[in-house]
């Protein structure tokens, strides 16, 4: 319960942040499309689609390790940390309570590049599934290195860091 309360308030403050969500979700969006029409341009195939957009959602992880990171170094400088550490946390609860909210944006960022890479000319059929299913633990990495660095560095450190 102690984990879904803080949770509920980390994703609070990652949907307050609409331009880091844009940012998160749009950016590997629009990197995909600027790829495909230099392939659609290109006498060679440089950016298959089949490969580009897993690649893109990997590369748009980063974003998650970046929110993450700057989430926790913003908590970590600023009084809130120090009322959490009063609080009846343990440490899983610190860092499950960083990490819940991050899943749906991770997921959101894999559907909205599959999403457009179908709008695009890739097949729909199982290897997207599985393409999808192996993404999320690398998603949880990415995320998971964003609080270490987070919890090491503040919060512009954070940012030239991840």
């Amino acid at each position: 319960m102690k984990t879904l309360v803080l949770a509920s308030r980390n994703g609070k403050e990652i949907l307050r942040d609409q331009i880091n969500l844009f940012f998160g979700i749009g950016f590997p969006v629009i990197l995909l499309l600027l790829l495909t029409i230099i392939q659609s341009n290109v006498p060679v195939v440089l950016f298959p689609i089949d490969k580009l957009a897993s690649g893109i959602s990997v590369f748009g992880f980063s974003f998650l390790s970046l929110f993450s990171g700057v989430l926790i170094a913003k908590d970590r400088t600023s009084s809130f940390m120090l009322r959490l550490f009063a609080a009846p946390l343990t440490s899983s609860d610190f860092i499950f309570g960083y990490t819940l909210p991050m899943l749906p944006m991770a997921v959101l960022q894999v559907v909205a590049c599959f999403a457009v890479a179908f709008l695009l000319g890739l097949d729909v059929n199982m290897n997207v599934v599985l393409a999808i299913i192996v993404l999320m633990p690398a998603a949880i990495l990415f995320i998971a290195i964003g609080l270490l660095a987070g919890s090491i560095f503040n919060e512009k450190q954070v940012s030239g860091v991840c």
